[in-house]
């Protein structure tokens, strides 16, 4: 699990298939499903996402870096995609993360 997250984490921006993260994990895709399951109540993919999302918060919140850049940099190259990921999971726009930073 530990393995499967550090390489999550080292490779953020590019796409992350559950079977290539099983495999960077040494485990099956089912196996390591079971585990994320149990360990942190979410799936593979959920994970990820939520990751991504947590990292894009930072960067909003701490960097100059474009939104764009910051979406490219969390492997969220759609920018629409990343707006409403962030709706999603931050419960606002990059722009409104990027200002709750300000404060």
């Amino acid at each position: 699990m530990t393995s499967a997250q550090a390489y999550i984490e080292e490779h953020l921006a590019e796409p992350l298939p559950v079977p290539v993260i099983a495999r960077a994990a040494r485990v099956s895709h089912t196996h390591l499903t079971r585990l994320f399951r149990a360990d942190t109540g979410l799936t593979v993919i959920a994970y990820v996402r939520r990751r991504r999302l947590e990292r894009a918060r930072h960067l909003l919140q701490s960097s100059t870096l474009s939104i764009p850049s910051i979406a490219a940099t969390v492997g969220i190259a759609d920018l629409q995609a990343f707006n409403k990921a962030c709706h999603r999971e931050l419960g606002a726009g990059p722009h409104a993360v990027r200002a709750a930073g300000d404060l």
